[in-house]
């Protein structure tokens, strides 16, 4: 029993004394950047049509030299994006519009009470 324990906790260990650099040349070699080119094609495309079909994924993929899955993934995230962005325009005009509704109502509210207490 205490060489099973022993033996799972040396892999852990082993985990742990991975070099930092290693870690990270590994994550690097594994995600491989968007040229600028390809950023720009796909940015385009984006302004254009915010889903693709798949005739379309396949013709960008093949242009770009990029795999279809990477197509599809960049545009769901470009989507998510886009979407945030969208909510934080929502949001802010909401937030104007809230605030001045509510200085209006402040404002009603003291000339109100201006007027009880003139007739008291």
């Amino acid at each position: 029993m205490g060489e099973m324990k022993h033996q799972m906790m040396q892999a852990p260990l082993a985990m742990m004394e991975m070099n930092q650099n290693e870690y990270e040349n590994n994550n690097q070699d594994k995600k491989k950047r968007l040229t600028s080119e390809q950023l720009e094609a796909l940015e385009n495309t984006f302004q254009e049509e915010k889903k693709l079909d798949p005739e379309t994924k396949m013709k960008l993929a093949h242009d770009l030299g990029l795999q279809p899955r990477q197509i599809a993934v960049w545009f769901q995230n470009r989507r998510a994006r886009w979407k945030t962005k969208q909510l934080e325009c929502m949001y802010d005009t909401l937030k104007q519009e809230f605030d001045a509704v509510s200085r209006e109502k402040q404002k009603l509210q003291e000339e109100v009470c201006y007027l009880c207490t003139a007739f008291i």
